[in-house]
């Protein structure tokens, strides 16, 4: 049996999910670099499956190589194109995982411009409030999940952000953080967003998309609150979105992968938030319960080199996911009475408490804060809206 190498770290997948996906296909190889996650994960994956370092990697001949964490895109280009494995270069990985590098190429190829400029310290934070239009979003560099996202509608904004969060400790001018004038999604009501990802396949420079996934309202001020499938989108919006990730995946020169690209809809037509060059989350969930495919399947055998036979069919219902994200202002998670009510509802396949009572909660942690994640299927959009925003209720969640 063919050895793929998964470069492992916290990500879309999980290393369960992994394994369950690959049995009988192909042979995992996981590598684990350091980290305080792989750390936590070592010795129960020595007992699952064949764990390697990124030294000895070589000597268990993978055919394939990938990854499903931001955390190791790096890593996982400079292992392929150390073993001559089809991946991203490490050129496109270190721009795929930089905000500022990113944006500039995209505004470079003309794909998609939106005003941009690196904030390192207060000089820079100067710089930027001159040459960017405001409103803006400030994130860091190479931040993932949300984290640390902060509006801008001011200078005094940026600067007071630049005081809190960069000078005390100080930032290697490769992170820092980016400021972009703001997009604003054409108003629809909650909870639906305004915003959408389109997942896609890129072999040989060639892009096939698989399909766009709709998402749910953000929490305030920029936090994902949920995705779900089939997409609220007119095929005109459809065509657009494909069209416009088609070309940001060229510009950006990705390699062999399976990619996840964030557009926000605007009331002028789709715009890029961010490329992805990995598998997102919980995408690979969603599209097995709502398509029967098998999205880690898929990527072990672009990693492998393989023909590619996938057809995504219609959805039957609607399958989603949500996620308990605590109000900006919450410190603390103090109970949650109602989760063996909620867990009963005919709308919820499982729900997963992710803190315990009593944790300290924190907002500009972004995606990394969440409560608990759900996940079901229901038969209409309607159904989820209704759902969705009488979850809560059921929950009744007290912070303090």
């Amino acid at each position: 049996m063919e050895r793929v190498a998964i470069v492992y770290d916290v990500g879309a997948a999980t290393p369960l999910e992994i394994l369950t996906s690959l049995a009988d296909l192909v042979e995992p190889v996981f590598v684990l670099p350091e980290s305080d996650h792989n750390r936590q994960v070592a010795d129960l994956l020595a007992d699952l499956a064949v764990v390697a370092s990124p030294g000895d990697l070589a000597d268990f001949g993978p055919r394939g190589i990938m990854t499903f964490s931001d955390f190791q895109l790096e890593a996982t280009a400079e292992l392929a194109a150390g073993l001559g494995l089809p991946f991203h270069t490490t050129a496109v990985a270190h721009d795929l995982t930089r905000k500022y590098s990113q944006r500039t190429i995209l505004n470079e190829h003309g794909v998609d411009h939106i005003a941009t400029a690196l904030v390192v310290d207060r000089e820079s934070a100067a710089h930027a409030a001159e040459i960017v239009p405001l409103p803006g979003v400030l994130k860091p560099n190479r931040g993932f999940g949300g984290t640390h996202t902060y509006p801008i509608d001011s200078p005094a904004d940026l600067f007071d952000v630049v005081a809190k969060s960069i000078e005390p400790q100080g930032c290697a001018p490769d992170d820092g953080f980016v400021l972009e004038t703001r997009l604003f999604g054409d108003r629809v009501e909650p909870p639906w967003g305004s915003y959408v990802s389109v997942e896609s396949v890129v072999r040989g420079g060639q892009v096939h998309h698989l399909g766009i996934t709709g998402k749910l309202a953000l929490s305030p001020p920029f936090r994902e609150q949920g995705s779900y499938l089939p997409a609220r989108l007119p095929d005109s919006a459809q065509d657009a979105a494909l069209d416009l990730t088609a070309r940001a995946l060229t510009a950006l020169g990705v390699g062999d992968s399976i990619c996840h690209t964030e557009l926000m809809l605007t009331a002028g037509g789709p715009r890029i938030i961010e490329v992805n060059g990995r598998l997102g989350h919980p995408i690979h969930d969603l599209f097995h319960r709502g398509h029967g495919i098998d999205l880690i399947q898929l990527a072990a055998e672009i990693a492998l080199g393989r023909d590619l036979s996938t057809k995504v069919g219609p959805c039957d219902g609607v399958v989603y996911h949500y996620f308990g994200l605590p109000p900006m202002e919450a410190r603390r998670l103090v109970e949650l009475p109602g989760l063996a009510t909620a867990r009963a509802l005919p709308e919820v396949d499982q729900l997963e408490l992710l803190m315990p009572t009593q944790s300290a909660v924190d907002w500009r942690r972004g995606f990394q804060e969440r409560i608990y994640t759900c996940r079901g299927t229901v038969r209409t959009h309607d159904e989820l809206a209704a759902f969705v925003q009488n979850i809560d209720q059921v929950l009744a969640p007290r912070y303090e």
